[in-house]
């Protein structure tokens, strides 16, 4: 049994999984402007002297080797097919560790240390958007970059910032900007509709998949209907549906390696609130029965009926946990799978109290 309230919070843990949403959550805590030059900003033995000014790092398009283009780099960007964008988008910013950064006329240099956003309370919060280019030794904003408008003319949505002595102030100035947060939404939008159909699906105990997997097809099951059913009312996901028809991107989100995947999660998630439950009443029992399959495997579920004692009113529950394929169907091989599986799901033998 799927409980509605455990459903909300998977989809909320898929959700910030999933790939990954990014979303910041935005306030108002100010950082400090003075932060200690020593901490950031450390001389370091032999280190190459200052970059060029803001306006030399730009290349000409003409000028630019195809084959010597770093996609992760956002200096190349602008340059970058649709397809090379949506790889782009699907894996996310990508950080390089342990760089040396170099030096600045003024010997300030970039520093790990603003990836993260420190606020008055002593919390950190990631800047997963916030990349930096070796080549040109400057940071972007990875979401304004590759979604920016034309009337977008911010120096991380564009030529990036070298300005280490303001970094800061420009961070807080850029991540409370409306352009900024408009990206950021843009970047997580598309994929959280697609885990509300997953969710719906899996909620109804309804088949995700039919004969076809086409858009605007008979047969193509009820995911790709739900889909289409809000392409009708969602100009997000009409343009995306449209990109698809179009050939103009290729990870669309739609096959049924993402629908595994995120059953797999939502299952994961439900899994664990149920074993939540069972370790706070302690006690429990088994209920196994064995069946073949179609391919004549023979198959063991597996249930635990326990008394519910996490809410107000005491209830006995009875949860389907998975099938166990087994190959010896005597009793000591029954008993043997049961055993190696209460220990994958840290279930103590010793608390069964029926079978």
């Amino acid at each position: 049994p799927c409980i509605e309230e455990e459903l909300c919070d998977c989809y909320s843990n898929a959700s910030e999984y999933i790939n990954e949403t990014y979303n910041e959550q935005i306030d108002k805590t100010h950082e400090d402007d003075n932060i200690d030059e020593a901490n950031i900003c450390t001389v370091e033995e032999n280190a190459h002297t200052s970059t060029s000014n803001s306006d030399s790092h730009v290349d000409n398009q003409n000028d630019i080797d195809e084959s010597l283009v770093d996609v992760y780099d956002p200096k190349y960007w602008s340059y970058l097919d649709n397809k090379t964008k949506e790889l782009l988008v699907e894996k996310g910013s990508i950080r390089e560790l342990n760089i040396i950064f170099p030096l600045e006329k003024f010997s300030r240099h970039f520093s790990d240390f603003y990836y993260l956003k420190r606020t008055n309370n002593g919390e950190t919060r990631d800047r997963k958007w916030l990349i930096y280019s070796k080549t040109v030794d400057r940071v972007y904003c990875f979401c304004c970059t590759l979604f920016k408008s034309r009337k977008n003319f911010g120096l991380l949505a564009n030529d990036g910032t070298s300005d280490w002595k303001h970094l800061s102030q420009t961070l807080r100035v850029h991540e409370l900007s409306e352009e900024h947060i408009t990206n950021m939404n843009i970047w997580s939008e598309l994929k959280n509709r697609i885990i509300s159909v997953v969710k719906c699906l899996a909620k109804n105990n309804l088949a995700f998949r039919g004969s076809n997997e086409k858009l605007y097809q008979d047969n193509n099951g009820n995911f790709l209907g739900l889909i289409e059913m809000i392409v009708e009312f969602d100009v997000v996901m009409q343009d995306h549906i449209r990109r698809i028809q179009n050939s103009e991107i290729h990870y669309h989100y739609l096959g049924h390696k993402i629908q595994n995947e995120l059953i797999s999660m939502l299952a994961n998630c439900v899994r664990s609130s149920i074993l939540k439950i069972i370790k706070q009443a302690k006690y429990f029992s088994i209920i196994l029965d064995c069946t073949l399959d179609v391919s004549h495997q023979e198959q063991m579920t597996l249930l635990v009926r326990c008394v519910d004692v996490s809410s107000s009113t005491i209830k006995i529950e009875e949860y389907f946990f998975k099938n166990l394929e087994v190959d010896d169907t005597s009793g000591l091989g029954l008993f043997t799978e049961l055993l190696n599986t209460l220990k994958l799901l840290n279930l103590n033998i010793n608390d069964v109290r029926g079978q």
